[in-house]
């Protein structure tokens, strides 16, 4: 019986060298190469990329015609508000692993010639939000003199781990919403 065994061992010993044994090994090496190529260039990208600057959460930013600045960012899980309209987008819950803020920035047009204010060109940008647009938006456009200031309600339906959330509107105009909006 022990010869037997010693065969046995003897055998499995032998196809470790084998010529199928090292083909199988070499063809391993390819993909687990292109792994650790792909994770090299992914990290090389995230550690040499520059972040651009964003105006901080409350803070004033310069918009065509006047100044604009998120005054507050509201989870509406925490505060149940609803547009005085019916909307039917948001009649439904969030989708699954999202949740639904209301952005409210204020607009006062400085310049002679005011603010064209138009809510639908802004969204919400980040890492692991794309660019997302508002649901619901009001007042959808107005025209601001010099010397009005406007309060909009914007209503977004934002990834529930994104990062780094900004309010993105014309001529780059980049508000930083902060982390208030993160309920859970």
């Amino acid at each position: 019986m022990s010869a037997m065994a010693r065969d046995v061992s003897t055998t499995d010993a032998g196809d470790a060298g084998s010529p199928r044994s090292r083909h199988r090994r070499k063809l391993l090496l390819i993909p687990l190469s292109l792994l650790c190529a792909l994770g090299l260039l992914l990290g090389y990208l995230f550690l040499t990329a520059k972040p651009e600057a964003s105006t901080p959460l409350g803070a004033s930013a310069a918009v065509p015609g006047g100044t604009a600045r998120v005054s507050d960012v509201v989870p509406l899980e925490k505060d149940g508000w609803l547009p005085p309209e019916r909307v039917q987008v948001l009649d439904a819950g969030p989708s699954a692993g999202t949740h639904r803020v209301r952005i409210l920035v204020q607009f006062t047009a400085l310049d002679g010639e005011g603010i064209g204010l138009d809510t639908s060109q802004f969204a919400v940008t980040g890492l692991g939000a794309g660019s997302i647009r508002p649901l619901w938006a009001a007042p959808g456009k107005a025209q601001l003199r010099q010397g009005d200031s406007a309060d909009a309600t914007m209503v977004f339906e934002l990834p529930n781990r994104a990062v780094a959330l900004v309010l993105e509107g014309p001529d780059n105009t980049r508000l930083s919403l902060g982390l208030s909006h993160h309920t859970g």
